[in-house]
């Protein structure tokens, strides 16, 4: 039976045949690419890289194709730019003269927002904002 005092770490896990095993290490996007990088050089051996870092070469080879998917990349690309979403301007001359002023927004879901009058573009984007989460 295992045994171990408080302050310590945590035990040893062990895998389905009982054998004791390391805990699991988790590493950071930029450790993985660092590694993967290095099989990328012609003629390394994605075994021995493996070896050295402590990790199934398997588990490497997913790494690989998650770096050939863009997973892996660093996320220092601008944000992308926003949407140009087509306006269409009514003329005063076309509104009723007691008309107050209109915004009527269609979603791509097919939903119609239309507020009349002045609203605070705080509670508007609020509205927006609960539509699209959808």
């Amino acid at each position: 039976m295992d045994t171990y005092t408080v302050g310590q770490t945590s035990p040893l896990a062990t895998d389905p045949l009982g054998r004791k095993t390391a805990p699991r290490r988790l590493r950071t996007a930029e450790e993985k690419l660092r590694i993967v990088q290095e099989t990328l050089v012609p003629g390394a051996s994605v075994a021995q890289i493996a070896r050295r870092h402590g990790v199934n070469a398997n588990l490497l080879f997913s790494w690989r194709r998650q770096h050939q998917q863009g997973v892996l990349a660093k996320r220092t690309r601008p944000p992308r730019a926003a949407k140009l979403l087509p306006v269409r301007i009514a003329t005063l001359s076309a509104l009723p003269a007691t008309a107050e002023p209109t915004i009527e927004i269609e979603l791509p879901c097919g939903a119609r927002v239309r507020v009349i009058g002045d609203v605070a573009t705080e509670r508007l984007a609020a509205v927006l904002s609960a539509l699209t989460c959808r």
